[in-house]
């Protein structure tokens, strides 16, 4: 697994220039206050319209792609050394039995805005995901903080404080969890759980499309929705390895081949490789040497990531209730088929919800996800449902899917389902309206993805199937997972915690609420004009150490 590099600073004094309710503040020398010289230059990175920009919910991963620029947080994990380092905290430590931790935060460091970073400023931010009264809602993020004591009181809007934060001083945050919880210091590695200065509280809205962070870049203007997203280097950033380029622009198209075309005609830096046109990338550009960085002649990155493609069951559905069906479906997919014809063999069918490169994957846990229609058929049969004359067992189904996306991949399950007596539609919808329908429950199935946001089990096990989280858009409720997964996360010892977490996966994929669907390469390409453009294992832009080519 190869790279992740992380920001590790703040800011100096700087120069005022308003922005809205929150100010943007840059000097403009050619210089970083660390006196290295910058190099100059436009990234321009393509991405499709994100849900969110602003650390409160950002919940997939083109708005983490660009607050990620913007935010720096607690610790970071370095893919290189696979170590977990510090960030904006120089040093922390917990209780003997990790049920409480204190971050030490360097002094220092400053918002885009000339604000001191605080260990205050990580207590407003985890309250504002969680209080109801930041918006309409807590944050459908907001999960990350479940293990904080007063978590339940805050996002049931009875209290607007997490009891369990408190700041002995300035630069010292304190955090007491309802239990021992030893992965903590990964889960503060997220991007929702960025510092956040002030001024965020004079206006939700103003503060969401320009957000002021503590990161390398910095807002140039406000989020033109649907349209363009645009940054600048912090001039005054105090970090160790302040950007380089002037700037980034993310140019938001609403599918990847229009992306991809604007790719080839020269007027994109980054941006998403389309199913089918890999391989034909890879020999027209060359590929990376080591799967995430790009440089002139090796700009096809294709490196493995922490990401799992996924179909949503809504279990509350009156067919898809019963987990006979659900089971029968994920046995009739040839998910081999997908992988060597529409994605050229730069995917590998998924066996565990977990993807390879966690501790802890194990492809053989999910066994519904081998390919067996007589399985499928009996167990469709056992289910009430068999097949009539003309092959169909009188199941009609919808599968949402993004209209950012083609629909070949979905295309060739309606065919490996019908094999099995069972039909299915394709509902294409913009990802928004798809998500409004996940947290309502008014859909059957839906096609999703899940990328780490940090590199632990746990982070795709919780989110995705703990009952009442917000990710967990299946509506999936287990007594048994939920249980075990909480054994699990209150366990010290790290072998004894992935092998209970192995155990929770292990019961949910005998409940099948989802379909793991495939384990994908990274798939981007770079153009030649800048080298050292890369992105990380979990799908993020490190964008800092890019440079003109020469």
């Amino acid at each position: 697994m190869d790279r992740r590099t992380f920001i590790k600073g703040g800011a100096a004094t700087m120069a005022a220039a308003g922005l809205g309710a929150c100010g943007q503040r840059s000097s403009s020398s050619g210089e970083s206050s660390s006196g290295e010289a910058a190099s100059g230059g436009t990234i321009n990175y393509a991405i499709t319209n994100p849900t969110s920009i602003d650390p409160f919910d950002i919940e997939e991963f083109n708005g983490a792609a660009v607050a990620s620029q913007l935010f720096d947080q607690l610790t970071v994990y370095d893919y290189d050394t696979e170590e977990l380092k510090p960030s904006v905290a120089e040093s922390w430590e917990s209780s003997d039995d990790a049920a409480t931790w204190t971050f030490h935060i360097k002094q220092g460091l400053k918002f885009h805005d000339g604000t001191d970073v605080t260990a205050k400023s990580f207590q407003y931010a985890w309250n504002r995901i969680c209080n109801p009264k930041t918006t309409t809602a807590p944050s459908v993020v907001s999960y990350h903080l479940a293990m904080v004591k007063g978590y339940d009181d805050v996002v049931n809007g009875n209290v607007e404080e997490l009891e369990g934060l408190s700041c002995p001083d300035d630069y010292t945050l304190k955090v007491e969890l309802t239990g021992p919880y030893a992965d903590f210091p990964f889960v503060v590695c997220c991007t929702p759980l960025s510092p956040i200065p002030d001024c965020a509280k004079d206006n939700y809205d103003t503060y969401s499309k320009a957000p002021v962070g503590n990161g390398p870049f910095q807002m140039d203007g406000t989020w033109n929705d649907g349209q363009y997203i645009n940054m600048k280097r912090y001039e005054d950033y105090a970090g160790d390895n302040p950007a380089k380029v002037d700037a980034v622009h993310f140019n938001i198209y609403k599918d990847t081949d229009t992306a991809f075309r604007e790719f080839e005609a020269g007027n994109l830096d980054l941006c998403d490789i389309p199913a089918g046109r890999v391989k034909e990338t890879v020999e027209k550009y060359g590929q990376s040497d080591d799967g995430y960085t790009g440089t002139p002649n090796k700009q096809t990155m294709v490196g493995e990531v922490l990401y799992t493609e996924y179909l949503a069951y809504n279990v509350n559905d009156p067919i898809l209730s019963d987990k006979r069906v659900r089971q029968a479906m994920s046995l009739a997919i040839n998910r081999q088929n997908l992988c060597d014809t529409l994605y050229e063999g730069f995917a590998q069918p998924a066996g565990d919800i977990v993807p390879p490169g966690i501790k802890g994957n194990d492809e053989t846990t999910w066994q519904y996800c081998a390919y067996d229609v007589d399985k499928a058929g009996q167990l469709l049969d056992e289910a009430g449902y068999p097949a009539g004359s003309d092959g169909m067992r009188g199941i009609d189904l919808t599968i949402m899917v993004s209209s950012s996306n083609k629909t070949n991949e979905f295309e060739v399950l309606q065919g490996d389902w019908k094999a099995v007596g069972i039909n299915v539609t394709i509902d294409q919808k913009e990802y928004a309206s798809m998500l409004d329908d996940y947290v309502a429950g008014t859909f059957q199935l839906g096609s999703r993805g899940w990328t780490a946001d940090y590199p632990i089990m746990d982070n795709f096990l919780q989110p995705l199937m703990y009952t009442g989280v917000g990710d967990n858009v299946s509506h999936y409720s287990s007594a048994e997972f939920d249980a075990k997964l909480d054994e699990a996360r209150k366990t010290v010892d790290e072998d004894k915690r992935v092998e209970l977490m192995h155990e929770a996966d292990a019961i949910a994929a005998e409940d099948m609420p989802i379909i793991p669907m495939l384990h994908k390469t990274l798939n981007k390409v770079t153009s030649n004009k800048f080298t050292g453009i890369k992105v990380d294992a979990a799908r993020l832009p490190e964008l800092r150490d890019a440079t003109p080519a020469q």
